[in-house]
């Protein structure tokens, strides 16, 4: 009888032991899945500011480039008008010689 009472003691503390197993397998998964949605938080949060950051580098660009286009826009029309002034001297000072060979 000892022997009967021994082996349902030992299938008792098995039985007992594979519930604490599970149940210590249950509670690393849930940690698991915790550590997962915590992970995707992260990563969706990274991913926003890279997102922002993008946006912000393109706009910054954009400005810049709109300057750079600005200033040379203003160069070339002042170039321009200088050039038109000097073709207008140049052209003046050559109806004058034209005229004063014409017209005695």
């Amino acid at each position: 009888m000892a022997g009967s009472g021994l082996i349902k003691s030992l299938a008792e503390r098995e039985q007992a032991l594979a519930r604490q197993l599970e149940e210590a397998r249950q509670a690393a998964l849930a940690k698991v899945k915790e550590a997962e949605a915590q992970a995707a938080q992260i990563l969706a949060e990274a991913e926003q500011a890279a997102r922002e950051m993008e946006a912000l580098f393109r706009r910054q660009i954009a400005e810049a480039v709109a300057q750079i286009e600005s200033e040379a826009k203003a160069k070339a029309e002042a170039e321009a008008q200088a050039i038109a002034e000097g073709s207008a001297a140049r052209l003046t000072e050559a109806v004058e010689v034209v005229l004063r060979e014409v017209l005695p």
